[in-house]
C-alpha cells in the first residue's frame, strides 16, 4: 500500500492522502490509486503504466475516498507515472508528481502430489510458488460431508506442512493457500481410491470374447461398483481403471496383446452396462504374477483383472508398473 500526503502552498494542513493497491493477481482484482482527500474540491488525476493511460477528473467532499482503478494490465511489473491536480473549494490549488510500481502477479500455484499426502497421518507437505503466509485445508468425505480442518501459518516458506483435525475417511481434500500478500490460490487433491472386490472373468483359450456363463461375475461386480458411485459420486467424480494380467502359457508378446484385449472388453461391458464415468483400460500381460511361476505354467491366479474405481489415475506401483492408460469412449 502507498501512502502519501499533499501538502497545499496556501494552507498549514495536509489536504488529501493517497493509497495505492500496487499488487493483484491476474484475474483477481485490479490495481488502484485511492485519493482520500481531507477537503472539498476538485481532483485531477492522470497516470501512465506503459501504453496504457488513466485518468481521474471529478469533483471531491472532504472525507470521501474516490478511487481511480487501473484495468488491463498484463502480468509483470510496470512503472507508473503521472501528476494529481488539486483546487480546493477555498481556492487553493496543489500539483504533485506520482509514481508507483505495480506488479501483476499470476494465480498462486500449490502442489501436493501423492508421496506428499499421508492420510492415516491426516497431514499434506504443500508447495507454493511463492511465499506462503497461510495454508488452510478442508476434508471431505462420503456424502460431501467436512470431515476435517486444519491451518497454519506459511511463515513466508514456500514449503509448508500441513496436518487436520477430524474423523472419516478422506475423499477430497481442498487447499487453499495465501502468498504474503494475502493473494490466493487453491489445489484440490483426490486421493481416494477403490478397488472393487470381484470374480474373474474365465475368457475361452486365446479369446477376448465374454462367455454369457460369466456375465453374472460382472453383474455382482456392477452391484458393488453402483453402490460405490451413489456413496461417493457427490463428492469425486468417479472413475473406473481396468488392468488385465495373464499366466507364463505362451509369448510374452503374446500374453501382452490378450491382456490388453480382455481388459478393453470388460472395459467396455461396464460401459455398455451404464457407467457414465470415464473409464480406462491397460493391460500387463505376464509381466505382474500374482503367483510367482516358472515359463509356460498354467496358473488360474495369474488369469486376473483389477478393477479399480478412483478419482485420478492411479500412481505407478509394483501391481500397476506403468501408466498407460487408454481411454474408452
Amino acid at each position: 500500500m502507498l501512502s502519501l500526503m499533499l501538502s497545499m502552498a496556501t494552507a498549514n494542513a495536509d489536504s488529501l492522502e493517497i493509497s495505492a493497491v500496487r499488487r493483484v493477481q491476474d484475474g483477481l482484482g485490479t490495481a488502484s490509486v485511492t485519493v482520500s482527500p481531507f477537503v472539498s474540491g476538485h481532483v485531477t488525476v492522470a497516470l501512465t503504466c506503459g501504453s496504457k493511460r488513466f485518468s481521474l477528473d471529478t469533483a471531491i467532499a472532504a472525507y470521501t475516498p474516490v478511487t481511480l482503478e487501473l484495468p488491463g494490465l498484463p502480468r509483470g511489473t510496470h512503472a507508473c507515472v503521472g501528476t494529481l491536480d488539486l483546487r480546493a473549494s477555498d481556492g487553493s490549488q496543489g500539483q504533485m508528481p506520482l509514481s508507483i510500481t505495480v506488479d501483476v502477479l499470476p494465480p498462486l500455484k500449490l502442489i501436493a502430489d501423492r508421496a506428499s499426502i499421508d492420510l492415516s497421518g491426516q497431514r499434506v507437505t504443500v508447495t507454493g510458488d511463492r511465499p506462503l503466509s497461510k495454508v488452510v485445508v478442508q476434508v471431505f468425505g462420503p456424502g460431501g460431508a467436512e470431515v476435517g480442518f486444519g491451518e497454519t501459518a506459511g511463515a513466508g516458506s514456500t514449503v509448508v506442512d500441513l496436518q487436520w483435525t477430524g474423523a472419516g475417511e478422506a475423499v477430497k481434500l481442498v487447499v487453499d493457500g495465501y502468498d504474503m500478500d494475502g493473494l490466493p490460490g487453491r489445489l484440490e487433491l483426490l486421493p481416494w481410491s477403490y478397488a472393487i472386490p470381484h470374480e474373474d472373468v474365465v475368457f475361452p483359450s486365446n479369446g477376448d470374447a465374454i462367455p454369457p456363463a460369466e456375465v453374472p461375475k460382472l453383474e455382482r461386480a456392477w452391484a458393488e461398483v453402483s453402490a460405490v458411485l451413489a456413496k461417493y459420486g457427490p463428492v469425486v467424480e468417479v472413475r473406473l481403471f481396468v488392468a488385465g494380467y495373464t499366466d507364463t502359457v505362451g509369448g510374452a508378446d503374446s500374453n501382452q496383446s490378450l491382456s490388453e484385449r480382455r481388459a478393453k472388453a470388460i472395459a467396455a461391458w461396464f460401459r455398455q452396462r451404464g457407467f457414465k464415468g470415464p473409464i480406462a483400460w491397460q493391460g500387463f500381460g505376464e509381466g505382474v504374477l500374482a503367483v510367482g511361476t516358472p515359463d509356460e505354467t498354467d496358473e488360474a491366479a495369474n488369469r486376473r483383472a483389477l478393477y479399480l474405481l478412483a478419482a485420478e489415475a492411479p500412481p505407478i506401483s509394483p501391481e500397476l508398473p506403468r501408466s498407460s492408460w487408454v481411454n474408452l469412449p
